[in-house]
């Protein structure tokens, strides 16, 4: 009988510990089910070198364009963006987006901006949504959000365009007045690759998109940026894109060549667990090891 519950016992402490690795070892089955968009992007401070020698002054600058190239993806159970934001002096935040929905084979475009940031009214205003220019994978596009004076000097308007570098076909939208003309001094995260979905088959065949410059009034910030994933606590970001967290198998890496690429890199078993789930499976293996030495003391005994 005794060593009957022994070996009960042992089967259940194996499938205890079993349980936890498996758990983990398959981080697209169960880790990432979010509810909100998580989003990869980077973050330019005031002070990040300019190409011609100068540094960026947001509250100086009224023009930033990205241009990317997409991503190998032609199908997603949700909403994938590559997304162009930036906060005017009115702390207005105005973005620019393609991107791809679910039943969709290629990319749209979209406008939108959002008010009273800091506040619990935050108001949201979609100007434009799922429009062309179209794109396919591993199409070019340019991003650019910017302030255009009015022909008789009296006022201006924020407005977008984003361009299918590859097909030609553009389109330029208005997006507000809100009374400012300059950017918002601070850490703007001017593009992010933001996510509704963490299933992990949507990226496995992304190859790579690729970052090829940001450009301030027309001229190209060469660093200074940092990765914001939505979880930087040790910055001051005037706004994040996104909140949910990151999956482990999407990453920024920079390339030989100077550019930036989001890449899709398999999640290994060592990398899958966080800091605190392997400090719980080590506790669980050492006082399974205690048991096991006690019970098989108490059976020999």
């Amino acid at each position: 009988m005794k060593k009957f519950r022994a070996a009960i016992s042992l089967l259940f402490i194996l499938q205890l510990s079993t349980g936890v690795v498996i758990l983990h070892e398959n981080p697209s089955k169960d880790t990432w089910v979010i509810q909100r968009s998580w989003g990869l992007g980077l973050t330019i401070p005031n002070g990040s070198p300019l190409e011609d020698g100068s540094r960026v002054e947001w509250g100086e600058h009224r023009n930033i364009t990205v241009v990317l190239t997409l991503p190998n993806i032609s199908y997603t159970d949700k909403t994938i963006y590559f997304i162009v934001s930036i906060m005017t002096k009115q702390q207005t935040i105005i973005q620019a987006a393609i991107g791809i929905h679910p039943n969709n084979t290629y990319w749209t475009s979209s406008f939108m901006y959002v008010k009273n940031v800091y506040q619990h009214n935050k108001t949201y205003v979609a100007v434009l949504l799922d429009s062309p220019p179209y794109f396919h994978p591993y199409d070019k596009a340019s991003i650019s959000i910017y302030y255009r004076p009015s022909e008789d000097g009296a006022g201006g308007v924020w407005a977008s365009s984003i361009t299918n570098l590859s097909t030609g076909e553009s389109i330029d939208v208005d997006i507000l007045v809100d009374n400012s003309s300059t950017f918002m001094d601070g850490e703007q995260e001017v593009i992010a690759f933001e996510s509704y979905t963490s299933n992990e088959k949507i990226f496995e065949q992304m190859d790579q998109a690729i970052l090829h410059s940001i450009l301030v009034d027309g001229r190209r910030v060469l660093g200074g940026w940092y990765i914001d994933d939505g979880q930087v606590f040790d910055r001051r970001p005037l706004f994040e894109v996104g909140g949910g967290r990151v999956p482990s198998f999407i990453s920024i890496i920079l390339k030989n060549d100077g550019t930036i690429a989001w890449i899709y890199s398999k999640p290994t078993w060592n990398n899958s667990l966080s800091p605190t789930y392997t400090i719980m499976f080590l506790l669980l293996l050492v006082i399974s090891m205690i048991i096991v030495v006690y019970v098989a003391y108490r059976i020999k005994s």
